[in-house]
Parts: C-alpha cells; structure tokens; sequence
C-alpha cells in the first residue's frame, strides 16, 4: 500500500514537472521558450534521464547571443548547466561540479 502511494506521488510530481516543461510562455533569464525545451530534451537525452525529471531553473543571457540555462536533474536537484545560440540550437549540457 505505501510504495503504491509513493509511485502515485513520484508519477503526480513527474507529470506536473513536465506540464510546466511544456507549458507555453517558459522564460528563464531571457531565454527564448524554443530554447528552454531544446535544453531539456538535449539535457534528458545527454544525461540519460527522463524529461519530466529536469527542471529549468535560471538562466543568462550574455551580450554574443549565446543563452545559459541551469538545470535541476533528478529527485536531488543536481545541478546542469545547457547553453543555446541565438537560434535555440543547443551548444552543449553538462552536469555541474559539486560546490
């Protein structure tokens, strides 16, 4: 009974994380929506976890055009950092160093 209700809570959590991945309207730090989802689907095939588990947390919008999205992976939050150019195409995903 109780891991029954811990998968319907992981698979509520899960479903709300990728409703608010794909909702219209995602900013972050200026980033263009086009680029934020690229980020999570580059980051979710790069990192080889599910989409619904990446969380777009804040970003940067340099001068040269180039975005930097950081990321939330997994139930513990490990940190990820997506860049994106002018165009939303993807330059790259890695995970952070632990501070």
């Amino acid at each position: 009974m109780r891991s029954s209700i811990q998968l319907a809570c992981t698979a509520a959590i899960a479903g709300l994380l990728l409703a608010a991945c794909n909702s219209p309207g995602i900013r972050v730090g200026g980033a263009p929506e086009a680029s934020v989802k690229n980020c999570v689907t580059a980051a979710a095939r790069e990192l080889r976890v599910p989409p619904g588990s990446i969380v777009a947390d804040k970003g940067t919008t340099p001068r040269d055009g180039v975005y930097t999205i950081n990321l939330k992976v997994g139930p513990q939050g490990r940190s990820a950092v997506c860049t994106t150019d002018e165009n939303s195409a993807v330059i790259g995903v890695v995970y952070k160093r632990p501070e």
